[in-house]
């Protein structure tokens, strides 16, 4: 099974001027990865709807798989990613009742700044959000899938695993990841092996990561079965060649 090639872009003013970390990034890589698709860019845009759209028709013009949009679609005045997301499929706003009725879930006040959240762009489908109050929006530009979810993390992860998650995979692809913690083995003195094993297992990751003086952490990842297969081979012959040189290691499974 090929991997999912995926895109994301974020959204906000406050992830460009440093006042929020952008941890909705991190956790979708892992989770995108653990699904065995790939995450080949993240976009980080300000709340303006020419540059939304301009990264919404760049991602469709990559022909990613599928782009997931983060942050924007709430109350305010600068909540602009349905707009943007609207110019670049080149439809306009309208409010859907099933985004209203599930506005409605959450709040019995209808005001405008409310419903604003159930006007989505014309031909796309709201998301039910189990942990807040504005949907989600699926939509499709040529053949790349798009969702775009709310920058609250705990909406953004929910919205994700219940509603995105299914529609990306066509089923569970394993993958595996181990992380061999090496202490007293220069990044340099295990380069070449590094190398080798690379070359040799193709279908895997490998990748040494320093973390102070005298310790290294080398990562070996592996996706569907006979990339798990390749991660333990390759993983276990450098164990076995760094203790020949008598460094002290240790391993941990990551999925």
């Amino acid at each position: 099974m090929a991997a999912l090639a995926v895109e994301l872009v974020c959204i906000g003013n406050e992830l460009l001027s440093g006042r929020t970390v952008n941890t909705n990034a991190r956790w979708l890589c892992a989770r995108v990865y653990g699904m065995g698709g790939t995450v080949k860019r993240v976009t980080v845009v300000a709340d303006d709807v020419p540059e939304i759209e301009g990264a919404f028709r760049e991602a469709a013009s990559r022909r990613a798989d599928w782009v997931i949009a983060t942050g924007g679609l709430g109350p305010t005045y600068d909540d602009l990613t349905l707009s943007g997301l609207a110019r670049a499929l080149g439809v306009g706003l309208k409010e859907d009742g099933r985004a209203l009725e599930m506005v409605s879930r959450r709040t019995a006040r209808l005001d405008p700044a409310r419903r604003k959240m159930a006007a989505i762009p014309e031909g796309t489908e709201p998301l039910f959000n189990p942990a807040g109050t504005a949907p989600g929006v699926a939509a499709k530009m040529g053949v790349t899938k798009l969702a775009c979810l709310p920058g609250v993390p705990a909406e953004m992860m929910a919205i994700f695993d219940a509603e995105v998650a299914p529609r990306m995979s066509g089923g569970p692809v394993r993958s595996k990841t181990l992380d061999v913690e090496v202490l007293g083995v220069p990044e340099a003195d295990m380069a070449p092996l590094l190398a080798e094993l690379a070359a040799a297992n193709p279908e895997i990751y490998v990748k040494s990561h320093p973390q102070g003086p005298g310790r290294v952490v080398v990562q070996f990842s592996g996706r569907g079965e006979e990339g798990v297969k390749a991660a333990d081979g390759a993983s276990g012959a450098f164990l076995a060649r760094m203790r020949e040189v008598d460094a002290k290691c240790s391993v941990r499974e990551l999925r």
